[in-house]
């Protein structure tokens, strides 16, 4: 039998006794919670204990099968075949410098499209910058309140926390893959639009001006993507967060951190 089909079998165990043991796991740990809800002291060490028991054995099954599959991978190695990927922006960016010069109602309709599409992508980027930035500064006033932490217990806090904080990051997140899906498919559209262009006029390859980006937003993208700009970023960020732990150690923020810390451990199963 090949490497191939050889660790395409072991894969398929692996994946679908991983998915076992997982359900085993949430089955008991929901009967651990169901019995706390009876009976008092229920998370004692020795009751959980008892009732994970039997599911040590097969999570001892998994680890010897995960340890397997370094044996296998080492003893039938397999090279899968690199396959690179085209980005549509970089198929964007290769047409580009193919498009010729030409002239009359469907050369310019194409053209208009090549132009909406990439106008369409700036003001969905900036909306979706916006609408981030909006979520963060919503999400940083509650949790930069210190009142909302005080005088509550940790669970409520938590809790009101995550009701309060919670959709400003999935509004967020999903502005974001928004925006990807977006550009992926506009991308689509204008890459068919350059398409039809080239195919069309079999002229001079030179590129319209309009087209390409100009000096300033060239220059602006160079600085961005420069090494010294990518390490400055990291410097600053480094910097600030040194800067927010020492000012933590200051205004005692590490006492409340070790409070809620152990307030939550030991209200974990098993813990408790």
């Amino acid at each position: 039998m090949k490497a191939k089909n050889i660790r395409f079998y072991y894969g398929i165990f692996l994946s679908v006794f991983t998915g076992a043991v997982g359900i085993a796991f949430v089955v008991q740990a929901l009967r651990i919670l169901a019995a706390g809800e009876w009976a008092q002291g229920a998370f004692t060490r020795e009751i959980v204990g008892k009732m994970l028991f039997p599911v040590s054995i097969p999570f001892l099954i998994w680890i010897a099968a995960i340890i397997a599959g370094f044996i296998l991978s080492v003893i039938f190695p397999y090279t899968s075949r690199k396959t690179v990927k085209v980005s549509e922006r970089s198929t964007r960016n290769r047409l580009l410098k193919r498009l010729p010069e030409g002239s009359g109602a469907e050369y310019e309709a194409n053209l208009k499209r090549v132009y909406g599409e990439k106008k369409s992508r700036t003001i969905v980027f900036f909306a979706c910058l916006a609408v981030c930035l909006a979520c963060g500064i919503a999400a940083a006033v509650y949790l930069l309140n210190r009142s909302h932490f005080n005088g509550i217990k940790t669970n409520d806090a938590m809790f009101k926390m995550f009701i309060n904080v919670a959709p400003w990051l999935v509004v967020a997140f999903g502005c974001c893959i928004g925006a990807t899906l977006f550009e992926k498919y506009s991308l689509n559209r204008e890459i068919n639009a350059l398409k039809a262009l080239i195919a069309d006029y079999k002229g001079n390859p030179v590129v319209a001006a309009n087209v390409t980006e100009n000096a300033v937003v060239a220059k602006i993208k160079s600085v961005l993507s420069s090494k010294y700009t990518v390490w400055g970023v990291r410097g600053a960020v480094a910097v600030f967060g040194v800067t927010f732990v020492i000012l933590g150690i200051f205004n005692e923020g590490v006492r409340d951190v070790l409070i809620k810390a152990i307030n939550i451990c030991t209200e974990c199963i098993g813990l408790g």
